[in-house]
């Protein structure tokens, strides 16, 4: 059976591109390492992808590439394996550049300063961020190519032809249609975490399922936690897929969504004490809709102002009847959200710069806007005070 970057290879080979560059990728993830061949396919580069780092001398003996491209994540201890294998390939070929591409920030620092023993050792051309900008990717790989051969091809694309970037900038407006590659490094990066907690927790519950049942137990627990959490995940990209073309159904009918409210939030109240208050209106607010994704909005809504807002605080839930609309308001004493990102906060994948250390995928808001959307109604946020404290409130129209 041939190997991973046999197969990647001869695909190139196939379309004729031996008169380009040939980049060596050592990236251990099938989904990234799929995602980074295509940006370099597309972007003019014949390339080779190999999971196996001791693989890395024959690869480049081999396919006798103008630059190699580095994963390096930390072991345990601290030291990265990328550290080592940089130093062979700059002592068996010292003009052959070597990126580094990783998420560890310790690692990134270290190898741009250059100035430790290993990083000496390792002569890094550069360095690559998990996860990347695809400019920034593209300009670091062109550098290191060109700096050792000054005449690039001109069949080999610029960065600046393709600017694609998997988070959006700071400074720019909110970008509801991103780029298929971006989606997908995007999904990879939130599904890794939970997936390699599965596995380490996995490994802790074989070795101590005999000689400590209560660690195991716990460990499966945890297990049990996080592959749920890659569930949820899963069902939000999918659930994005499915709005960004316009393919996601609804099966409409007519309820009462006071009735609908009261249903869905002792799905939330998780603690010993009630947090979140409700008080029905005295008769039916009726819409039509699909019951279900209406309660996925309101859930949403639900998830974030217990995330976000302080242990204990209170969560308000009103329902109120305003120009044929039923206003449904979700009020929480959450972050307060700066003025320029409160539109942003509705664009696949954003997380508002105060909430980015607590875990979320950033597509939950936008998923419930197209719902909304789709029901003909509409989701804002419509007050957030710099001392704390949010109301979302979503907009539906009254059955007629």
């Amino acid at each position: 059976m041939a190997k991973r970057g046999e197969i990647s290879t001869i695909a190139s080979v196939a379309n004729g591109s031996d008169a380009r560059f040939t980049v060596l990728l050592v990236e251990d993830e099938p989904i990234l390492g799929k995602i980074v061949g295509q940006l370099l396919e597309e972007a003019g580069y014949r390339h080779v992808t190999i999971a196996d780092h001791n693989e890395i001398t024959a690869a480049v003996e081999r396919w006798h590439p103008q630059c190699v491209i580095l994963d390096s994540e930390p072991r345990a201890d601290g030291q990265g394996r990328s550290w080592e294998d940089a130093a062979a390939i700059r002592r068996a070929h010292p003009e052959l550049p070597v990126l580094m591409f990783t998420a560890d920030a310790n690692s990134m620092a270290e190898a741009r300063a250059g100035t430790s023993a290993r990083s000496k050792a390792a002569g890094f051309a550069g360095v690559m961020d998990k996860p990347f900008l695809v400019t920034e990717f593209l300009a670091t790989l062109k550098h290191a190519v060109e700096a050792r051969h000054p005449a690039a091809r001109p069949g080999v694309m610029s960065p600046a032809d393709d600017a694609i970037t998997v988070f959006p900038a700071v400074g720019g407006g909110a970008s509801l249609e991103w780029a298929p590659a971006d989606f997908f490094s995007t999904a990879v990066h939130e599904l890794r975490t939970p997936l390699t907690s599965v596995l380490g927790q996995a490994q802790v519950a074989l070795r101590h399922v005999e000689r400590d049942p209560a660690r195991a137990r716990d460990a499966i627990e945890h297990a049990i936690e996080q592959a749920n959490r890659m569930n949820r995940l899963i069902a939000e990209l999918l659930d994005h897929a499915r709005v960004t073309v316009g393919a996601l159904s609804l099966e409409v009918v007519t309820f009462d969504l006071g009735l609908a409210i009261a249903v869905a939030i002792p799905q939330y109240e998780h603690g010993d004490l009630p947090r979140i208050s409700f008080l029905p209106p005295a008769s039916p607010v009726v819409v039509r809709g699909d019951p279900d994704r209406v309660a996925q909005i309101i859930g949403n809504l639900l998830d974030n102002a217990l995330r976000y807002s302080p242990p204990g605080s209170p969560i308000a839930v009103s329902l109120s009847v305003a120009c044929r609309e039923a206003i449904v308001r979700v009020e929480d004493a959450g972050p307060g959200i700066p003025a320029d990102e409160r539109d942003r906060i509705f664009a696949p994948f954003y997380r508002a710069a105060a909430t980015r250390h607590i875990p979320g995928t950033g597509l939950g808001l936008h998923i419930s806007r197209r719902l909304a959307e789709q029901h003909r109604g509409r989701l804002s946020l419509e007050r957030s005070t710099d001392a704390g404290g949010n109301v979302f409130t979503l907009a539906l129209p009254l059955s007629l």
